[in-house]
């Protein structure tokens, strides 16, 4: 396997371990609550989010893979989990590497070291709510076998978000606009994708003629959040397009980030 700028992955592979537990450590250090905090914030977004949808607009979602009536906050939970590990990793990824520029202009080491190693501490993250999410669900008895396929979205889902990340960071370093303007498109993608909201109530003849379903089947993340539910909620293996798709997004995602890399991630020293 290769990384992002040609040479073999498992070299770098300590100095990306020993970035993500630099993260990991001083992420939480001196709080009195340590590893809860991890959890914290996704899990009042998720209460807040899911009295506002299931109790006051009274939001309906569709059914467990097992008939069972579908339970919102579960739902939507399984969407959160998704989009937690894709905008941590950026956000994270871009001052994981900023906050390398003092070790750059005495060391050189690549520039994706930082970002995967910040996107390895949003991984342990993701992970334990993930894990979280299956827990419940095996109370609820909502379990198939559509969970063997969840590893392999899996490692779909991270090539594409670390790749992504790997981009946008290091141009940000040329171009320190870039962060702000991240910070607004992840907001525009948080909509624009069907996380608080089933696909099922987005119109296909807006105004009589706009396909806003169609719009949105464009973003790469409503294709992995989508196929990640029907997997684990749904429990259903997908369809061949969605798979297809997110296999397209990810390698030209991880395509991206290599050209970057080489065009732009060698003398970062001096630009940091």
């Amino acid at each position: 396997m290769s990384t992002l700028s040609g040479s073999p992955l498992l070299r770098q592979w300590n100095l990306i371990h020993n970035f993500g537990q630099r993260d990991l450590k001083t992420k939480f250090k001196g709080s009195a609550l340590g590893w809860l905090w991890s959890l914290a914030v996704p899990l009042a977004t998720l209460g807040i989010y899911s009295v506002v949808f299931s109790i006051i607009f009274r939001a309906q979602p569709p059914e467990m893979g097992n008939g069972s009536q579908g339970v919102f906050v579960i739902w939507l939970f399984c969407g959160l989990t998704a989009w937690t590990f894709f905008s941590s990793t950026i956000n994270a990824g871009m001052s994981g590497l900023l906050g390398t520029g003092a070790l750059l202009q005495k060391v050189y080491f690549p520039a994706y070291a930082p970002v995967l190693g910040a996107a390895l501490a949003s991984g342990v993250q993701w992970g334990i709510e993930v894990g979280i999410l299956a827990v419940v669900l095996l109370i609820l008895l909502n379990v198939g076998w559509s969970w063997l396929l969840i590893p392999l979205w899996a490692i779909i889902f991270i090539i594409f978000t670390s790749s992504l990340a790997v981009t946008v960071s290091i141009l940000n370093i040329y171009f320190r606009d870039l962060a702000h303007l991240v910070a607004i498109a992840l907001q525009l993608l948080f909509y624009m994708t069907p996380i608080i909201y089933p696909m099922s109530i987005v119109p296909t003849d807006w105004r009589g003629s706009i396909n806003l379903q169609a719009i949105l089947e464009i973003n790469p993340l409503t294709q992995f959040v989508e196929l990640f539910r029907s997997l684990i909620y749904g429990l259903d293996v997908g369809s061949w397009t969605q798979w297809v798709s997110i296999l397209i997004w990810s390698a030209a995602s991880l395509m991206l980030a290599r050209w970057v890399t080489n065009a732009k991630g060698r003398d970062l020293g001096e630009h940091v």
